[in-house]
């Protein structure tokens, strides 16, 4: 984190007062400038709860990471929904772990103290409103969610997102024809939330007890993006209601949230959450895309420059809190001449608006866990890692520590000096998928991982002609093997079961399958097995 060297991080410089002239009795409001800048800060509040508005350029997130960090050093936890990676580049320098929203969840099917029926129909409401679905096909939907439970529930299991995505396809395989056009377009607009389909799911209890940065740019609709934030919201005010007050104060700092609005969890959370010990940080363009419960209760409103007529009238007359003696004039022409890193402030601690001025915080690009999470995705031997890392100028004890704490906290798989981040299946096999493709492109033959119950684990191409390419680890029953063979001969020519040395013997003089040692057909020439 970068500073310039001032004396406060965020500083008055002008308040807003009423002068009177006092020959004629004539009274207006002016700034006034501060001789002696003060320091602001979100100490002593009524309330917790901050807005920040602006338009782009303008310095929100710049205010945002300031105040985060005034938080931070109050030893107060905090999550951050950050859908433009503004924020990961401070993560290390507050203690954050980063969660990639495409890897790390929250499962919106979970019933969190609800029945089925009652979170069947949240679910359904949730997903009308971001999907913009017509009432019949929300009728559909709402069938679709119940069966998805139904089918579940003798398995003990937990719906997901991809579950509910079967449903609607066997929905629409059996369905009539007044029923097909309304499950085509439900499977579509469900398709939008294929990123959803996570490989882990949050430790809640642990997000409300630390500190967090969720990086939801890597959803990339907007659809998948509103309504992860959406869910996470809920969860954590399913969690905050059954858990009580936690043992230290808890921030959420919501960037973009307009994503939210329409929904009424953010509101329910900003009109409880003080009693609970929980603040709300909420950033936008526009103050009327904020929930009106998170307005109402925050004592603290930060906007800077605005022009947009509508906006700028309705936050102008919100800070100003009337127009006697053209106050609200005064308020409106300094935010429309607002320069960047500067904006006017109504805070319950102050009797009148103020005018400060930020510091530039960097924002950053680079946190060393993420960093590694991110280049591990693929799988990485632990020689080119290391490279990667010390050419960035991280310290190898750092390295090592970082190595450390991912590979505790089961993000970070390990296997014959290779590392993998957020493996589907084993550390093994998906390492292993990744060299043998690797071995496939270096040889000329296209191909693709698959690494899906549904397919191979890799289809090559080899002169027009699919090649289903599996790689066993040996931990799985051989009966259960076959099975999955004898169904891959049904859709493809020609198999290669590729598979760990030490249990290789195991499926050798299967009828139809081309059996290959993991070292030889990594070392060797892959022709003699195509």
């Amino acid at each position: 984190m970068i500073f310039k060297k001032t004396k406060y991080p965020i500083k008055i410089i002008k308040k807003l007062e009423l002068k009177t002239v006092h020959y004629n009795d004539f009274s207006f409001w002016r700034w006034k400038k501060l001789i002696f800048p003060k320091e602001f800060n979100l100490k002593g509040r009524m309330n917790p709860h901050v807005v920040i508005t602006g338009e782009s350029g303008g310095g929100k997130s710049n205010a945002a990471r300031v105040l985060i960090k005034e938080i931070a050093e109050s030893g107060a936890a905090m999550a951050i929904l950050d859908p433009n990676g503004d924020y990961v580049g401070i993560a290390d320098s507050i203690g954050a772990s980063v969660y990639d929203a495409s890897r790390v969840g929250v499962n919106i099917f979970d019933h969190d103290e609800m029945s089925e029926q009652e979170r069947a129909g949240e679910i359904t409401a949730m997903l009308a409103r971001r999907l913009r679905l017509g009432y019949v096909q929300s009728s559909m939907l709402k069938r679709c969610i119940g069966y998805t439970y139904w089918v579940n529930k003798p398995k003990n299991r937990i719906p997901s997102m991809s579950d509910l995505a079967l449903t609607i396809k066997r929905f629409e395989a059996k369905a009539g024809k007044g029923e097909i056009r309304t499950l085509s377009v439900l499977r579509e607009r469900v398709s939008l939330l294929n990123s959803m389909t996570h490989s882990r799911f949050l430790d809640l209890k642990k997000v409300m007890n630390s500190r967090s940065v969720f990086l939801i740019k890597s959803l990339h609709s907007e659809e998948a993006q509103s309504i992860y934030m959406e869910g996470l919201l809920r969860k954590i005010y399913s969690a905050m209601l059954s858990s009580g007050t936690p043992k230290r104060p808890f921030y959420l700092i919501i960037d973009e949230a307009r994503k939210v609005s329409g929904s009424t969890v953010l509101g329910r959370l900003a009109a409880e959450g003080r009693k609970y010990g929980l603040g709300i940080m909420a950033v936008s363009q526009k103050s009327d895309e904020i929930e009106g419960k998170v307005m109402s209760n925050s004592s603290t409103i930060i906007s800077f420059y605005q022009r947009e007529p509508s906006e700028l009238s309705y936050v102008s007359s919100y800070i100003a809190g009337g127009s006697e003696s053209g106050r609200l004039t005064a308020v409106k022409m300094a935010m429309r001449n607002l320069k960047t890193g500067k904006a006017i402030i109504l805070d319950s601690r102050y009797y009148e608006p103020i005018l400060v001025e930020f510091d530039i915080l960097a924002s950053g690009d680079f946190c060393l866990k993420h960093y590694i999470e991110e280049i591990s995705c693929d799988s990485i031997g632990k020689t080119e890692l290391l490279d990667k890392l010390l050419g960035k100028g991280v310290v190898l004890q750092d390295v090592n520590a970082a190595l450390a704490d991912l590979t505790e906290e089961g993000i970070l798989k390990e296997y014959r000096q290779w590392y993998i981040s957020n493996p589907r299946n084993s550390a093994e096999h998906d390492i292993m998928l990744h060299l043998i493709s690797k071995k496939l492109h270096s040889s000329g033959i296209p191909n693709e991982i698959y690494n899906s119950s549904y397919g191979p684990d890799i289809i090559a191409y080899e002169k027009g002609s699919r090649i289903a390419i599996e790689y066993e680890t040996g931990k799985k029953n051989s009966e259960e093997t076959a099975r999955m063979l004898e169904n891959r001969k049904k859709t493809y020519p020609k198999i290669i079961l590729v598979a760990n040395d030490d249990f290789h013997h195991r499926y050798l003089g299967m009828p139809g399958i081309i059996t290959a040692k993991a070292s030889s057909f990594l070392s060797g020439s892959v022709s003699e097995y195509l």
